[in-house]
């Protein structure tokens, strides 16, 4: 099977700018992208005062055998998150699924700059093997 936009010709930049427009239609504001030397990047927006941040990760250079096939792979990955987003977005339009359960894994926890992906998603293992038991507090209705 092939994967997703494999032979895409999308250049990143109008990915991202179709991202930007995705977010805004959807009501979400403050766009921003962080740029890694490796070529990842970080999406950055908000929702209803929720920020929000989704990692585009990009595999090693060196995994490719030039710069041509590199980039390739990086222009997929970047249509393949405007998929993503799009597929997101419209679920919580039409009322499948509400924003928070949606993007709970890239909502920022308040104070910090981790998500409550990066926190809890490490930690799953342990719980589902009965090693990590999480609080009353964290388990209950009003969260006190």
């Amino acid at each position: 099977m092939s994967k997703f936009a494999e032979h895409t010709s999308v250049p990143i930049d109008r990915s991202r700018a179709e991202v930007e427009r995705l977010i805004q239609r959807y009501g979400c504001s403050r766009f921003g992208v962080m740029n890694e030397a490796d070529g990842s990047a970080t999406v950055y927006f908000e929702h209803q005062g929720r920020q929000l941040q989704i990692p585009v990760k990009m595999p090693p250079k060196a995994k490719y055998r030039g710069e041509k096939e590199w980039d390739q792979e990086r222009r997929r990955r970047w249509r393949v998150l405007v998929l993503t987003l799009k597929a997101m977005l419209e679920a919580v339009e039409s009322k499948l699924l509400t924003f928070d359960q949606a993007f709970l894994a890239h909502i920022v926890i308040p104070g910090t700059s981790k998500t409550l992906g990066d926190t809890i998603i490490p930690k799953l293992d342990a719980l589902y093997s009965g090693q990590l038991a999480l609080p009353p507090a964290f388990l209950s209705e009003t969260g006190t």
